[in-house]
This record gives structure tokens, C-alpha cells and sequence, in this order.
């Protein structure tokens, strides 16, 4: 069994010079090839999406679709509001499979890299970096949200998408409501219960995958490249941290490419980790 996991984050690609940010998703394809889906963002989500820090953090804003959009469902934007968890459970994913297929990821290799043959890989990436272009065994590559290869072969979309809960989306809807009072409650909660319906369900995915997590029950050394450690995808690493039985001793190797990445740290420590088993490097 691997002693060795590799965390594997969007930074990973974008430090091979794979423009797979979501700005790119913007600007090389949306912008170019589903002008449309331009449009539609802005209707739906307002001004934000013309802002460049709206689309850095894209999945998140997923969930926080305008509820004045709602405002004359009456008039015929019902079909919209039934439409709205499809449009975020499967047309934006398929969007992005559209998208990832097109980005060519044969790029050389870091030679600075060197990952041990019996490593383990947890990638959140939908490329194919680490089997194309550092021949990693794809039976050691866990890719947590699907990838371009399950896209093409399978027509498996890519998961992406908010993880607003429905907690967090009633305090939402009530808030809006307490300022819009003659707003139609029902219009609003169906897309409350749509928005729900379209989100990654980060934590339903663990339950899912309960036993297929106990692999990294003996993992001594962990290394995260490219991995934001942001709250949408964090549960993950909670769960990876959670079955490891060297809790007191494993250490922790982060690559940073920014000084503002120090954060991730605070974060690592918040798993309980001990700060003398995290180290940096910079990329």
C-alpha cells in the first residue's frame, strides 16, 4: 500500500501552462465558442458575472443565483425555474467536458517533479497530466471528479458545481424575502430546491465512496500541488485525514506559487496538523 498521497489542485495544470483556470473557461470559451451562455450568466446571476473576481470564483457563485430573476416567473419564466437544477446538475458540467476536451494537455515535464513510482494521486483536475506526461498508472490516480477521458469515452460529465447547502440557501431565500415581501415565496423555494438539486453534494459523494477513502489509511507523507484547499472541496481532505492511522507523525509538503497560498497552512493545521509537519516549497 502506497505511504505516499499526492493531492493534486487546478494550480497543478496551470503551473504546466494548461489554461484551465475559470477565467479561461470565460475567455477562451464561452466568450468565443457559447456566447450565449454569456448572456444567459448575466441574466441570471446579474452584473457579477462581468467581473473578472466572479469568474475566479465561479463555482461558488453557482449558488447564489439572483432571486429577482424569479420576479415574473408568473409571466412565463416557469419553465425556467424547472429548468434551473438540470441546468446546473448537467448542462454546465457538460459545458466544461466541452471545454477540457479542447485544452491540449500534452505538455513536458517539471523536471523538478519526481513522483515515486508507488505514490497515490487524488486530483481534482479533469486532464490527463499526470498520465500523459508523467506516465502515472491510472489505477493510482483518483480523479474525484471525474475527467476528460470519462467525458470522451463514457460521456460521463465533469462534477462541478456550488455546495451550498440547504440551510445556508433557506437563510438566503428568507433573507431575500424580509426585503421583498410581495415576492412569490413558492417561485422562489422551487429555485431554492433547484439550486439545491444542481450542487456537487461534496459530502453525499464521501458516503458514496466510504470504502474507496480506507486506501489512505497508511499514508506517512502527504503532498499538495495545486490545491487551494478551498471550502467547497475541503471536506474531502477532512475524510482522507480522518481514516489515517499516523495522525501523530505524517508530515505535510505544500507547494506554493504565491506568498497569499501561506494560508494553506492555517488550513492544514486546522485538520490537527502539527506545524512542525508541514513544510513549503515554491514553485
Amino acid at each position: 500500500m502506497a505511504d505516499t498521497l499526492y493531492i493534486i489542485g487546478n494550480g497543478f495544470d496551470l503551473h504546466h501552462s494548461l489554461r484551465t483556470s475559470y477565467t479561461n473557461f470565460h475567455d477562451d470559451y464561452l466568450k468565443k465558442k457559447r456566447p450565449q451562455w454569456l448572456n444567459f450568466f448575466q441574466t441570471i446571476y446579474g452584473d457579477a458575472p462581468k467581473c473578472e473576481i466572479w469568474w475566479n470564483d465561479f463555482e461558488k457563485r453557482l449558488g447564489e443565483i439572483d432571486y429577482s430573476y424569479g420576479m415574473d416567473s408568473h409571466k412565463g419564466r416557469v419553465p425556467f425555474v424547472l429548468y434551473l437544477g438540470d441546468m446546473l446538475k448537467h448542462q454546465i458540467p457538460s459545458l466544461f467536458g466541452d471545454w477540457i476536451k479542447d485544452i491540449d494537455d500534452r505538455v513536458e515535464q517539471d523536471e523538478s517533479l519526481k513522483f515515486d513510482e508507488k505514490s497515490s494521486f487524488f486530483t481534482f483536475n479533469y486532464t490527463m497530466v499526470l498520465e500523459k506526461t508523467y506516465h502515472i498508472d491510472g489505477n493510482r490516480i483518483w480523479h474525484i471528479h471525474n475527467s476528460v477521458a470519462d467525458y470522451q469515452r463514457k460521456g460521463t460529465n465533469p462534477i462541478v458545481g456550488h455546495d451550498v447547502n440547504s440551510g445556508e440557501l433557506t437563510i438566503r431565500l428568507n433573507q431575500f424575502m424580509n426585503a421583498n415581501p410581495s415576492f412569490r415565496y413558492d417561485i422562489a423555494d422551487m429555485m431554492n430546491r433547484n439550486i439545491y438539486d444542481g450542487g456537487k453534494k461534496v459530502l453525499d459523494r464521501i458516503c458514496q465512496n466510504e470504502i474507496r477513502f480506507d486506501q489512505y489509511c497508511d499514508i506517512i507523507h502527504f503532498v499538495a500541488m495545486g490545491f487551494s484547499f478551498n471550502d467547497i472541496d475541503m471536506p474531502y481532505i477532512k475524510k482522507i485525514w480522518s481514516v489515517n492511522r499516523h495522525k501523530d507523525n505524517a508530515d505535510w509538503t505544500v507547494y506554493l506559487h504565491t506568498p497569499e497560498d501561506e494560508s494553506i497552512t492555517g488550513r492544514i493545521i486546522g485538520l490537527g496538523v502539527s506545524e512542525d509537519n508541514i513544510h513549503t516549497k515554491n514553485w
